[in-house]
């Protein structure tokens, strides 16, 4: 049985990250274009990016299943297939944010963790385009990705994804919260549907 699982597990490993500054300035509370904020902000923000380059680990785990190998829950109805998927940019770079708010770099690590967030995502969008590419390989219809805690599908599914995919896989862990371990980890599921009105994207 563990056999027959882990032939369905498929990692994912080659990620190009590139986060535009822009985002990071959000993240850290600038909401105004670049040109307008302090240079000594910025070449902190491109410091950060360097930095991060060096620390980022981005990896993903995904299984497809058939509708009838799921666990039943009714965010499945009408699904032909089902994906769940976890991805993580590991430990290092959290590590090291938090190494430095401790030493009282706060901006420093304020930045490493505002690229760590946007790292994750990027991580995730790749991905779920891989899985949409897939469902189409196939000629089924994906949902958008959605994650545990996101209306009826409740935290404490977590513990459903993890029994489907071993997190281990690629060092991301759950703890009794439901959360994951490292913080900078996204798990959701994508329906295959095979009717399109069925899907909750737009396709062109």
């Amino acid at each position: 049985m563990r056999d027959e699982m882990e032939k369905q597990i498929q990692k994912l490993e080659s990620f190009a990250i590139t986060i535009p500054t822009q985002k990071i300035c959000v993240r850290i509370g600038y909401r105004t274009s670049v040109n307008r904020i302090r240079k000594s902000v910025i070449d902190q923000i491109e410091e950060g990016k360097i930095r991060a380059d060096e620390l980022l680990n981005p990896r993903a785990i995904y299984r497809i299943l058939d509708y009838a190998d799921t666990n039943r829950h009714p965010i499945f109805a009408h699904a032909k297939k089902v994906t769940l998927c976890i991805c993580t940019i590991g430990q290092q770079l959290e590590s090291e944010s938090t190494k430095l708010m401790e030493n009282d770099e706060l901006m420093r690590g304020l930045i490493l963790d505002a690229i760590g967030s946007e790292a994750v995502e990027q991580v995730a969008r790749h991905t779920d385009k891989i899985l949409c590419k897939k469902a189409r390989d196939i000629n089924l219809w994906p949902s958008k990705r959605f994650s545990p805690g996101y209306k009826s599908w409740t935290i404490e599914e977590q513990r459903y994804i993890f029994r489907m995919i071993p997190g281990n896989l690629i060092g991301v862990m759950l703890n009794k919260s439901c959360l994951m371990i490292p913080r900078k980890s996204v798990s959701f599921r994508i329906n295959f549907y095979d009717k399109k009105e069925l899907s909750t994207r737009s396709f062109r």
